[in-house]
């Protein structure tokens, strides 16, 4: 074959030529074969609706281009000796050139004979002759060039079918899935600002500087300057109060702290709301800890469990517990984030009890929801532990005031806390003397003498006055002498209807305790300076 380089030459083209051809063929049947495929599931997704909808045109596009990458790779690889029969076919050269391709093969003296008259011929032939390209005459060809268009057409035009709903399915679970995901998500972002919260303690920053400030105030007072120390107090007193406000209108505690709760609850569960509730007032929750503890238990068990009747038994539990804590959540504490987390961890179990595929993630997602419910609890009793502190403080302020003024202020060792003046100042006002039964004058103080043979039953109860004054329509001024008694009786009755709406003023005006006392005694003095007028 080294003596015939033409004949080799030819040889080897149309061996290219034949290998063009079976990839070409090759890549035709691939793409049909992938047409076909993608047909049959373009129809069982968009009309059947029993697979995921993830056609588009761009996706058929890629048919042809697939079918050729694996044509070249998977197609039949012609040999030299096909080569050489169909030069001698095309030629009609009788086995010449196939003699050529056996010589090395083969012995005897005719071997250069047939290398000459090879190496001839080769100079007549052409092997696009030999072996024609004919692509427009391809019926597979004709069939590509026809489908894919229409697999375009269809992509774009054909509506989605769903006649078994599952496309529907499919899209409520994929909205769940993307659900529970963004719920995680923002139980893990407010379980991070809580943790950050509770790092400051057991009260937050601001209000430890206000109760450092009024300790420090304490420490600063001297028996001698009272006028001074009256003012410093009075400062205090306000910076505190508006402090104890603010953190009564907080979220937490805004209807905590409401006494007129339209909700109605019978039974156990209205005891044991009323309970929660004074316990978180006391800026207390273990009771309500324990609670959410159970509900983590059993949603553990409901996680390991398989028994159908244990599952069923253990929903109908959660349940139960998770309508106590948000019905307390909704009528008692109204906290908008401790609700959240309790709807959370509600909608995750349903999600859950409803898609068992999902049902591990969801679980667990349920108990991080109830962590959460336990840290947002946290916060709310943090919180009222805060206005319980203010109050306290502010009736410390209160009675340094009144020993203040009354020249009885003592003062303590340097380093004093507050709370060893709140002892201190109680511990004061107690040892003063009271004014006892009688009129004026002192008196030891002590309990009233009563009858012992009368009966008597008292019942404690609360009415809320209407505290409507009027209003003023008309009013005309004229000179001249007024008549007796009048203006005098109009002045007690107005005395008198303001003071019976006192308490009820107080409460909805939500006045510190520290103002309390000196609110009341203001008004009595004036009712005494009425009576005696």
């Amino acid at each position: 074959m080294s003596d015939c380089p033409k004949s080799l030459q030819l040889l080897q083209a149309v061996v290219r030529r034949f290998t063009l051809l079976a990839m070409g063929r090759s890549a035709q049947i691939i793409t049909l074969v992938l047409a076909a495929i993608y047909l049959a599931a373009f129809i069982a997704s968009r009309g059947f609706g029993v697979l995921p909808d993830f056609f588009h045109p761009a996706s058929v596009l890629a048919i042809p281009v697939v079918g050729v990458l694996l044509g070249m790779l998977i197609h039949r690889r012609p040999r030299t000796d096909e080569a050489a029969r169909q030069i001698d076919q095309h030629a009609a050269s009788k086995d010449l050139f196939l003699t050529l391709t056996l010589l090395e093969s083969s012995g005897g003296n005719f071997q250069p004979l047939v290398c000459r008259d090879a190496e001839r011929r080769s100079e007549q032939l052409l092997p696009e002759k030999i072996v024609p390209y004919r692509w427009e005459q391809s019926r597979l060809r004709s069939v590509l060039l026809t489908g894919i268009p229409c697999l375009v057409a269809a992509v774009m035009l054909m509506p989605q079918c769903d006649p078994f709903g599952q496309q529907a399915e499919a899209a409520k679970l994929e909205e769940e899935v993307v659900e529970l995901t963004k719920a995680k998500e923002q139980t893990q972002e407010r379980k991070a600002k809580l943790e950050t919260a509770s790092d400051e303690g057991e009260i937050s920053e601001d209000v430890r500087k206000a109760l450092e400030g009024v300790a420090k105030t304490f420490g600063e007072m001297k028996r001698e300057t009272p006028e001074l120390n009256a003012e410093k107090l009075q400062d205090r007193q306000k910076e505190v109060a508006l402090k104890w406000r603010d953190v009564r209108n907080s979220d937490e505690l805004k209807e905590l702290l409401n006494k007129n709760a339209s909700a109605q609850h019978f039974g156990r569960s209205a005891e044991q709301m009323k309970k929660w509730g004074k316990e978180l007032e006391n800026g207390e929750a273990d009771e309500l800890m324990k609670e959410l503890d159970k509900m983590r238990e059993t949603l553990q068990k409901l996680a390991k469990t398989d028994d159908p009747a244990e599952k069923q038994k253990l929903q109908q539990e959660l349940k139960k517990q998770m309508k106590e804590l948000d019905d307390f959540a909704r009528e008692h504490v109204k906290s908008p984030q401790l609700r959240a987390a309790l709807q959370r961890a509600k909608q995750q179990m349903e999600a859950a009890s409803k898609n068992p595929e999902m049902a591990q993630e969801a679980l667990a997602a349920a108990m991080e929801s109830a962590e959460l419910a336990k840290m947002e609890l946290k916060e709310i009793a943090k919180t009222a532990k805060e206005m319980k502190k203010l109050e306290e403080t502010l009736e410390a302020i209160q009675k340094a005031k009144m020993l203040n003024s009354m020249g009885e202020l003592q003062e303590l060792a340097d380093g004093a806390s507050l709370e060893d003046y709140e002892r201190f100042y109680a511990e004061l006002m107690g040892r003063r003397q009271g004014e006892g039964t009688g009129g004026e004058g002192q008196g030891r103080g002590g309990d009233v003498e009563e009858e012992e043979n009368v009966d008597a039953d008292f019942e404690k109860k609360k009415t809320r006055t209407s505290i409507d004054a009027g209003k003023v329509l008309l009013s005309i001024k004229t000179k001249g002498v007024s008549e007796s008694g009048d203006v005098k009786e109009q002045y007690q009755d107005l005395v008198k209807e303001v003071r019976s709406g006192l308490s009820e003023a107080i409460e909805l005006e939500e006045i510190p305790p520290g103002y309390v006392p000196g609110i009341k005694s203001y008004f009595d003095a004036i009712a005494k300076e009425s009576s005696k007028d």
